[in-house]
Formats: C-alpha cells, sequence, structure tokens
C-alpha cells in the first residue's frame, strides 16, 4: 500500500512572535515520538519523528523551525532506519534527513540554503523562518525553487497540497480534480478560520475544526475511509515552545525520546495534548 500524506501547514504570527504549524493527514496509523538532540554545535532540536517513515520535522533552539506539505502526495518511504542513520535503502524518501540537516543551521539563510540544495532539495510546500523572518519554499521533482518572503503583519499564509507559485504542482484541476478541489477548500477554510486568532494555543484546535459533514474530505481535520488527521504540530519561534497535538485514536504515541545529555538544561519547551476520543 503507498502511504499518503496530505497535510495543511501555515506560518504567521501570534501570541507576540512568529509561529509555524501543521496538521497531518495519512492513510495509515503512524507510530510517533517527539525526540530531542543535541548537535556537535550545541544546537538543541526537538522534532516529530514517524517511526513508519522515517519524516521528521520540527525546531531548534536559535528559533529556526520548519514544516512541509507534500506536492507529490503518493509517499513509498519505508521504516527501515532510525533517525540519525542517513544511509537511503533504494526507495526510501530522505525528507527527514534533509528537514534534519537544516534544523542543525544556526543561522535561517543557512537551513533555507540547505533545504533548496542539500541531496536535490526538499520537495513541496516548505514553511521556514525564526523570530525575524519567515519564508515559503516551493519546489517538486520537476520545478526550481521559488522562495518567497512572508509578511505576517498582513495575516496567515496556509498551504495545503495544489501549487502556488507552479502551475499543474500537486493536485490539480486536470489531473485530480476531486483532490484539487478538496485542497483550495481546505486552505480556504483554514485561512478564514485563522483570520481573528492571536493566542498561538488556539491555532491548532481552531484547525481540528470540522465544517461539513464528518465524512467529507474539505473538512480542515480528516475522517474519511481515504485520509485521517492523526497529529498537530505548533512551533512559536520567539518562545522556543513545541506543541505536538495528538488525535489519540488515530496514532499510536511512542513518548518523548530525549537524546541530550543527562546534565543538560532544555532550551525548548515540549508539550504534548491529546484530543477526546470522538
Amino acid at each position: 500500500m503507498s502511504l499518503l500524506r496530505e497535510c495543511i501547514v501555515i506560518g504567521g504570527k501570534a501570541s507576540g512572535g512568529h509561529v509555524l504549524g501543521k496538521t497531518r493527514d495519512r492513510n495509515y496509523s503512524p507510530r510517533l515520538r517527539v525526540v530531542r538532540l543535541l548537535t556537535d554545535d550545541e544546537i538543541e532540536i526537538v522534532l516529530l519523528h514517524d517511526l513508519d517513515t522515517n519524516y521528521m520535522e520540527g525546531m531548534n533552539s536559535k528559533g529556526v523551525g520548519i514544516v512541509n506539505a507534500a506536492l507529490l502526495v503518493s509517499d513509498d518511504e519505508k521504516a527501515t532506519q532510525k533517525y540519525w542513520n542517513r544511509s537511503k535503502k533504494k526507495g526510501a524518501s530522505n525528507d527527514g534527513p534533509r528537514i534534519l540537516r537544516a534544523l542543525a543551521k544556526p543561522k535561517l539563510s543557512q537551513a533555507i540554503k540547505s533545504l533548496v540544495g542539500y541531496d536535490t532539495g526538499l520537495k513541496g510546500h516548505t514553511l521556514v523562518g525564526n523570530p525575524t523572518s519567515l519564508y515559503s519554499i516551493e519546489m517538486t521533482s520537476k520545478h526550481n525553487p521559488i522562495i518567497n518572503k512572508l509578511d505576517p503583519d498582513t495575516g496567515f499564509d496556509v498551504r495545503t497540497n495544489h501549487g502556488e507559485e507552479h502551475d499543474g504542482a500537486g493536485y490539480n484541476s486536470d489531473s485530480h480534480p476531486d483532490d484539487y478541489l478538496s485542497s483550495k477548500i481546505r486552505k480556504a477554510t483554514a485561512q478564514s478560520t485563522l483570520a481573528d486568532l492571536e493566542d498561538h494555543e488556539e491555532l491548532m484546535p481552531s484547525i481540528a475544526s470540522q465544517n461539513f459533514e464528518k465524512d467529507s474530505n474539505f473538512n480542515m481535520r480528516r475522517t474519511t475511509d481515504k485520509m485521517r488527521s492523526s497529529s498537530q504540530t505548533m512551533m512559536h519561534l520567539d518562545k522556543l515552545e513545541f506543541i505536538c497535538y495528538l488525535f489519540p485514536e488515530e496514532c499510536k504515541f511512542m513518548g518523548v525520546v530525549d537524546q541530550t545529555p543527562d546534565d543538560y538544561e532544555p532550551k525548548i519547551n515540549v508539550s504534548i495534548k491529546n484530543y477526546k476520543n470522538s
């Protein structure tokens, strides 16, 4: 079975600083963990790690954060390696290690350069930022990266699974008309829902709402036979805060794994929150 991944990613300003967030939609029930690690350069990284695909994304102690939404939604990653093992088996995606490598950079400019240049670059919609700037990157295997600086003062930027800068990227009206419509509606609904919110802790619960019939593919939170929302992340880049929201019936949480030394004082505050079963 192909592992399908569809998402909503957001970037903007809330609670006095820059934030990045993501809702993960999957056609499988992922095993997830939150990992805290320390690089040789003493940069702390906190990330969400999907053990079934080796996918990971998160933030570092310099306030650099990264979220990504696929534009090629068929994902054939295999759970054949641990997050620190960068060896690559045939057919396995390297998106997780691409993001991990970028998060090991202390500067936003270095992280962006890594995201577009390392190992052919991170495909899809990527929102990346720090306490002073937010950027979007859009690229596919057929399209070169387009990097745009965002203006959080104008509201939240939202990306789903259709191209914004590249015509025909991701879901489009010709090849996947129903999925394209779903992607457009989920983006518009998220933008409308987020418009008047100022508290970063309200953002992800607000886009976990369902504005259509429960089994509609148009909902921001998906509970269809094909796709189900399994988790969300929220990163406040100024406050160095990482929040993981879990839909307990849709994923298996394996806990928080701390790989830092025993005497290390963490800089990033981590919270795990569970939605009630529904």
